[in-house]
């Protein structure tokens, strides 16, 4: 019996070759925005005429695909119908239109009209989410 042999071809190498590296350059941030509370506390001041903000606070929200801020804000109103008046002042503030700088107001909600009829107060309590537009 006979065995054929094959001659030994060159050892096989294997070599990595590597791409050569390339320079990372970061990204280029965002510009920074500033937040547009001031904005929208001007015009919900300029709509409501003879309401004013109370308290205002805000906070940070985003989702996968916008970035914005949540606000709470409360407004007050003084005057004999102080509460009829406040009501007939939010009547249609949820479709209201704002022009606010840099940002969108995509939610507006009334949370609470309440009010002491015998003080002649009345409050109002807006949630408002506003993103940054891009």
């Amino acid at each position: 019996m006979t065995v054929v042999t094959r001659p030994h071809a060159q050892a096989r190498r294997w070599h990595c070759r590597r791409a050569p590296t390339l320079p990372i350059r970061p990204a280029t941030p965002r510009a920074h925005r500033r937040d547009c509370q001031g904005q929208l506390i001007a015009a919900l001041e300029a709509m409501l005429a003879p309401a004013r903000v109370q308290d205002a606070q805000m906070s940070p929200w985003c989702s996968a695909t916008f970035v914005g801020t949540r606000h709470a804000i409360t407004l007050g109103l003084a005057g004999e119908d102080a509460v009829e008046e406040a009501r007939r002042l939010t009547n249609g503030l949820g479709e209201a239109a704002f022009a606010l700088r840099g940002h969108i107001v995509v939610d507006l909600a009334i949370d609470d009209i309440s009010g002491a009829p015998v003080l002649g107060k009345a409050l109002i309590r807006l949630a408002v989410l506003t993103i940054e537009e891009w």
